[in-house]
């Protein structure tokens, strides 16, 4: 898909011959990465929105319908439960059907969304810039830490990424030529999804129809608009007159892990947030060293960047809504409109480093160094530090079969009668062995709320709600203050301490 937003950047002439061998080491870091990449996904760690967000997913598949028994005890959600990643969850319930309930499964969703989110992106910038700029997009995208992390982890911001950034690639159309209107109506469509994958996704319907309102294009926003509203919609697949509009607000407002605290009268608080937004950006060494590079090459390039105003005024848009929208300042939400970060580095790198067109750039000059000197000085940092992160992820190996010896050494042989509390993660590959299986976090979750659930009155709740074992790991040993728990106290519920694990301490209950 051509663009003019990128007119100017196809007239300008090929970069320059002497830098063009140095491609080579570009593909050769690719190469190194995607392999890095593949052997991360070998028993690649699970992380604990697989197995919270992947629940969902699993009870649609099985039931028709949303539950959660992993937060069971928490706003009825054992029930049912209607706040959730609905379109996302109909992608891994389809996934779950067609290839069975597994760790690798829900994975699989995300991976599959950065593939084709990579050929969107790869071929758009090639027809833009051409092929040398397309691998050095490839380069940048995979080595990023966020990406590496979690297109391989079930969670939706890798789908919503996708789906907003083809929003995007349909405004830029229809606001590059005349009478575009089904590139607007498209526009709509793709934001609306991405709005139903994940309520983080609204921003991409916001910024949408204010970029077209920036561009005075009123009949495009109307018609953006329209169409984003139906697939918006899907969001309430799974609303009923008796789980409605009033079950999910009170889901949302009583949920300890929706809530967020804040010291500021709420009027303040709204504007604080956006405030915090630059909080992504500087979370850790892996996202200041992007930022960093992201930021240098948006002050060296912004007058030629200014060609490209619907892609940064985007960006902004996206910037500011997602501080209003999103409940956390977590950095995996950057995620959402990293694309265009992406953009901006890319585009900058290639007019500093081609003869006519950077010609303003490299007149800059910063501590004594041109721009392409500095640029690429913090390319080489980004990829280092991220590359270190990839690595330390790709090494963290998920034993499977750990979960199994467990129940095997510890517990009853017909565990489908069983209650447990356990952590997240015990449902790989543990869901349906089980009569419930109810996760540490849940009971962290009612401490958040106020219950008072550690030492004997964790066995006095493990007691009244008929769970027939406790698995403990060493990450909840303080939280739960199992240390303070007596003999006394065992034998007053009627349990037992019948294992010790490297990381774990199994109870069992003697009713």
């Amino acid at each position: 898909m051509k663009s003019c937003t990128f007119a100017a950047l196809k007239n300008n002439p090929e970069p320059d011959k002497t830098l063009m061998k140095y491609f080579i080491l570009v593909k050769i870091f690719i190469f190194c990465t995607l392999i890095l990449f593949s052997y991360s996904l070998w028993q690649r760690q699970p992380d604990i929105d697989d197995a919270w967000i992947g629940e969902h997913a699993y009870w649609m598949a099985e039931k028709g319908y949303v539950k959660s028994e992993l937060m069971h005890g928490i706003t009825g959600q054992e029930t049912r439960h209607i706040v959730h990643h609905k379109a996302f969850t109909l992608v891994g319930a389809l996934f779950i059907s067609i290839f069975g309930f597994s760790l690798t499964t829900l994975k699989s969703v995300s991976l599959l969304f950065l593939g084709i989110f990579l050929i969107i992106f790869a071929r758009y910038v090639w027809l833009n810039m051409g092929k040398e700029a397309a691998w050095l997009s490839l380069l940048i995208i995979m080595s990023n830490a966020l990406i590496f992390q979690y297109s391989f982890v079930f969670r939706p911001e890798i789908m919503v990424m996708t789906l907003g950034f083809v929003s995007y690639l349909f405004l830029e159309k229809g606001l590059s030529q005349e009478r575009k209107l089904l590139a607007f109506l498209l526009g709509g469509v793709f934001a609306g999804l991405a709005a139903a994958t994940h309520l983080n996704g609204l921003i991409f319907m916001v910024a949408g129809a204010l970029l077209l309102l920036w561009n005075k294009r009123i009949k495009a926003t109307v018609l953006f608009s329209l169409a984003s509203l139906p697939a918006f919609a899907i969001y309430f697949y799974d609303f009923s007159e008796k789980f409605g509009i009033s079950y999910w607000l009170y889901q949302i407002n009583d949920s300890p892990a929706l809530q967020k605290s804040s010291v500021l009268p709420a009027s303040l608080s709204f504007f604080a947030k956006m405030l915090n937004e630059q909080m992504r950006f500087f979370h850790s060494p892996k996202e200041i060293t992007f930022s960093l590079l992201f930021i240098f090459l948006l002050v060296v390039n912004f007058k030629n960047l200014k060609k490209h105003s619907n892609l940064l005024r985007y960006l902004f848009l996206l910037i500011v809504s997602l501080s209003l929208v999103a409940v956390h300042s977590t950095s995996k939400y950057m995620l959402l409109y990293i694309p265009y970060i992406f953009l901006i580095i890319i585009t900058s790198l290639y007019e500093i480093y081609q003869n006519k067109s950077s010609s303003s750039a490299q007149g800059v000059r910063l501590a004594g160094q041109k721009p392409a000197v500095i640029s690429l000085l913090l390319v080489l940092v980004y990829l280092s530090v991220n590359s270190f992160w990839n690595v330390r992820v790709s090494f963290r190996k998920f034993d499977v079969e750990k979960n199994v010896r467990i129940a095997e050494k510890y517990m009853d042989p017909n565990t489908h009668k069983l209650n447990i509390l356990a952590p997240m993660t015990y449902i790989f590959n543990e869901m349906g062995n089980f009569k419930r299986i109810q996760s540490d976090l849940s009971l962290a979750e009612m401490q958040k709320a106020g219950k008072k659930i550690a030492g004997s009155q964790l066995l006095n709740y493990a007691d009244s709600m008929k769970i027939d074992y406790l698995l403990i790991t060493d990450e909840y040993k303080d939280r739960f203050k199992i240390s303070s728990i007596s003999v006394a106290d065992l034998k007053k519920y009627g349990f037992t301490i019948v294992g010790n694990e490297p990381g774990i301490i199994i109870l069992k209950n003697n009713p």
